[in-house]
């Protein structure tokens, strides 16, 4: 482009040779990378991971005419501006987000004159050259030619050297700044909970905040702008940088009159765009060896990482222990192969850690019995802070110093507020509370604080503020922050200094008290007369329901004051309402709809005798279709206050017959369901887990509710999870993830049909599609792995916490069988307990899982990997327990478990 090249037309084809140059340039491939970042081996795509703890990047440079620096160190490059748009800023024990700059310009004008100027919008300084750098954010740079607008110049304006005359109007940018900006606050480091202690002012002055920053020097991307000091150019640096600047003056010889007349010491600031990095990482692996200076085309970035990998220094919890017998540790390294871990315990009292021997303390354990710290789960880069209990003293910093002098004036990044005052004060302090994780060791954390010093402290001593928090401030829109903007920006011109944060806590208070809550009717405010209406409909019908009102006990927390009062007008409108104008036809309308509604019930059992049996009928094995009574443990007994009405449509009773119908003709042996003689909408159902599949001879439970709109609306289905989580479509609170149930996306003939979609397709998607032999791949997106070294890789480990998990919910099945499936639960495992021992010993012995016996008799084995390490520790553990439980079932299987020991 002519004006990125002073006007020079420059030829980079001109011949072969340099083509050739230009596009090896060019297809230089270059990995980006950050800290923390999960990776692989080029070489061993499939093997142990690694964590990136550390990024060292070079750079190439290029300014506006053409002149090339190389091999720049990134941490020597400075940003345009110091403060930019999602930067997390500190003031005083506050953290927040930055949201929108006003830059502070420096102009140098044509006879030597400079001011700065507060550019609240560009109607004050209007850019004359293009804006090469294409970035909204930044819409000036140093050596912009602007052009000022007197009428709107002088409000905002400070002059550093000469005064104002009227025959200039154009200068050139020398130097931006943050000037005024927009915070949204976060969180404070405050413990106390004092309702006084409110946010700062949105609206903050860049010198009040200290930018917090972890690694600056990693985060340059290609074609970004910056800046380069020429006190920190050396050797052909400094001569190539030297040059570019003589051009750049002796192009706008103005400027350099301006400079000599009125600046004889000052000089340009140049911006360069980066034209090419070269990344070397430093990587902890898995295993805790350490490689340096790693290229970054010899790594693999890993999108997806399961649940049960781990890495040296991450705080860890044992699982499935009771809250206080839960131990804590550290990871000293991870077998990623065999899915074993070297953890290095900690005692719950943290105090006493010190008086107990390491070697005692260190365990080899299995990856599937752990799981990641919920207190503890810090990254690179992580948002921190130390409470604060608003006095200020010793514990102003209770962290061992342990790199004052590495993170000193002399290294601290430029343009960032580092300095540190000792006083006692909130300012002073709440800097040095707030700060970002820069590493870890020894069970340790080195966290950067706000202040610029860095120490080490236990996990325990800190909090982590997580940066999607919402506001601690008022949520408005997006146009209603402009606005308060462009207000509060008016107010800090206008108003004296002394008045300046009196009158903005003002508007900010006056914004925040000016919010309004809308009490305007919804669904939700239901007329109770109305729901005891049909309630009385329901009890005459098929039962009593009980005397409790889920509408009005479930949903009256929910509702505010306000709401109730609303609630109950409503209820009396509708309530007189019925008894002066339509008591005679509501009468006649019950008698009508109960008659109409016992007849069809009659009928359904008259006719399908067989369908339906008795609640007295036995037989020798337990039915896979049968009626009962008493759905009292039932998921979606609450739904009562629909019942009535989907009960008064007689196509929806007629459509669940049908249902019932089809159920029963037409059931796998391995799916059973009960339907409920009070509850027509309700029905529970028991899936066998198939043959080939970590489910294997499990049984999974599921309670159903048929909607008032059923079928035009798909079922409500509800997994007893047991507070496992086995599947990647079922989730511990029992939610069911299916594009048949319309609970996640899907094609047409995916998603819930009313007219060919039922209730037995749901079965046979949950036991075939959902509980197959390669869960891992339901997961959204993971499908893209199937058939690659990773996704197969982690497909394995998944099957084998799946299988674990399975042996785990039969353990609460067995103690705890749901109502009416107690002869199920106990005839099926009495027939599978043997088979699921063997399969047990199987997988001990090396067999994958899923692995069937039948395969193993053929000898069809001679391509299978082998179980890991990991899981035949926690199988071991889990053995005893399940012959337990079948013992305490009546099912003898002692034998067969002794000897396989």
């Amino acid at each position: 482009m002519d004006f990125t090249y002073g006007g020079q037309a420059c030829t980079i084809l001109s011949s072969l040779e340099e083509t050739i140059g230009k596009i090896d340039d060019l297809l230089s491939f270059e990995r980006g990378f950050v800290h923390g970042d999960i990776v692989r081996s080029v070489t061993d795509p499939s093997g142990q991971m690694g964590r990136v703890i550390n990024v060292n990047m070079v750079v190439d440079l290029e300014n506006v005419h053409g002149n090339i620096i190389k091999g720049i160190n990134s941490k020597q490059l400075l940003k345009i501006r110091s403060i930019s748009v999602g930067d997390y800023v500190v003031n005083s024990t506050w953290i927040g987000k930055v949201e929108k700059v006003v830059d502070r310009v420096t102009i140098v004008f044509d006879d030597g004159s400079k001011c700065e100027v507060t550019a609240m919008d560009q109607e004050k300084l209007v850019p004359v050259s293009p804006n090469i750098l294409d970035d909204s954010q930044y819409p000036y740079y140093p050596g912009q030619r602007v052009r000022v607008v007197p009428l709107n110049f002088s409000s905002s304006t400070r002059w550093l050297c000469g005064t104002w005359s009227r025959n200039q109007d154009e200068g050139t940018v020398s130097g931006v700044d943050a000037g005024f900006v927009y915070v949204n606050w976060i969180s404070s480091a405050h413990m106390d909970h004092d309702s006084s202690a409110s946010p700062p002012s949105r609206l903050q002055d860049a010198k009040d905040l200290t930018l917090l920053l972890s690694f600056p020097h990693a985060s340059w991307q290609l074609s970004d702008w910056c800046m380069f000091p020429i006190v920190d150019c050396k050797g052909t640096s400094e001569k190539l940088l030297h040059s570019s600047t003589h051009d750049v003056i002796k192009d706008n010889w103005k400027l350099e009159k301006g400079f000599k007349r009125g600046n004889p010491g000052s000089r340009l600031e140049e911006i360069f765009v980066i034209i090419k990095t070269k990344t070397k990482l430093d990587v902890m692996w898995q295993d805790g060896t350490c490689s340096l200076g790693l290229e970054s085309h010899t790594l693999l970035p890993v999108s997806v990482v399961n649940a049960h990998e781990f890495w040296p220094h991450q705080f860890v919890l044992e699982k499935g222990t009771s809250d206080n017998k839960q131990r804590w540790g550290v990871v000293c390294g991870v077998d990623a192969k065999e899915r074993t871990v070297k953890v290095h315990w900690r005692n719950m009292d943290v105090n006493q850690v010190n008086n107990f021997d390491r070697e005692q303390m260190e365990e080899t354990v299995s990856a599937y019995e752990l799981v990641e710290h919920p207190n503890y789960c810090y990254c690179f880069d992580d948002i921190v802070f130390k409470a604060v209990q608003n006095h200020f003293g010793d514990q102003a910093d209770d962290g061992h110093v342990t790199a004052e002098t590495s993170f000193g004036t002399e290294d601290a990044p430029e343009g960032e507020n580092m300095r540190w005052d000792q006083n006692n004060s909130p300012s002073s302090y709440g800097l040095s509370c707030i700060g970002t994780v820069i590493g870890f060791e020894d069970g340790e954390l080195e966290v950067k604080w706000a202040s610029g010093i860095s120490t080490k402290v236990a996990p325990y001593e800190i909090y982590r503020i997580d940066k999607c928090e919402d506001s601690a401030t008022s949520h408005v829109y997006h146009e209603e922050n402009t606005e308060d903007f462009d207000q509060e920006m008016f107010v800090h011109e206008t108003l004296s200094d002394s008045h300046k944060g009196k009158e903005l806590l003002s508007l900010d208070s006056a914004h925040e008290s000016g919010e309004k809550v809308s009490l305007a009717p919804t669904s939700f405010f239901r007329p109770q007369a109305a729901i005891g209406f049909f309630s009385n409909i329901a009890s005459s019908i098929l039962g009593s329901l009980g005397s409790r009102s889920p509408l009005s006990q479930e949903s009256s927390s929910y509702f505010s004051r306000g709401a109730r009062e609303y609630g109950v007008l409503l209820e009396k409108q509708v309530l007189e309402t019925c008894n002066q104008n339509a008591e005679l036809d509501l009468i006649e309308m019950q008698i009508f709809e109960t008659t109409n509604i016992k007849r069809e019930v009659e009928e359904i059992k008259e006719n399908n005798g067989s369908m339906m049996p008795g609640p007295d009928e036995t037989s020798g094995l337990f039915r896979q279709f049968d009626m009962v009574s008493e759905c009292t443990d039932h998921h979606f007994l609450g739904e009562s206050k629909v019942l009535a009405v989907s009960q008064v449509k007689q196509s929806w009773v007629k459509k669940v017959q049908q249902e019932w119908s089809i159920l029963e003709k037409n059931l796998p042996e391995t799916i059973y369901v009960r339907v409920y003689e009070e509850r027509m909408d309700l029905l529970r159902a028991a899936l066998v887990g198939a043959p080939g599949t970590p489910y294997h001879d499990g049984l999974f439970f599921f309670d159903i509710y048929l909607p008032p709109e059923y079928p035009y609306e798909p079922p409500s289905v509800y997994y007893h999870s047991g507070g496992l989580r086995l599947n990647p479509n079922l989730y511990e609170s029992g939610k069911v993830c299916l594009s048949l149930l319309n609970t996640w996306t899907g094609s047409d003939t995916e998603v819930w049909n009313p007219e060919i979609s039922t209730i037995l397709q749901v079965l046979l998607s949950l036991q075939a599609l959902v509980l197959n032999e390669k869960p891992y791949f339901n997961e959204a997106g993971y499908d893209k792995q199937l058939g690659r070294a990773e996704g197969e890789t982690n497909s394995v480990s998944y099957n084998e916490n799946a299988f674990l998990e399975t042996c785990q919910s039969m353990l609460y099945i067995l103690h705890k069988p749901p109502k009416h499936f107690e002869a199920l639960v106990k005839e099926h495992f009495s027939k599978r307990a043997e088979t699921i021992i063997l399969a047990c010993n199987t997988y001990m012995e090396g067999a994958p899982v899923g692995y069937t016996l039948e395969c193993s008799a053929t000898g069809n084995d001679e391509h299978i990997e082998g179980s890991s390490t990991g899981f035949k520790i926690m199988l071991a553990k889990l053995l005893p327990k399940l012959v337990e439980a079948f013992s305490d079932q009546g099912i003898d299987c002692s034998n067969r478990f002794e000897g396989l020991k």
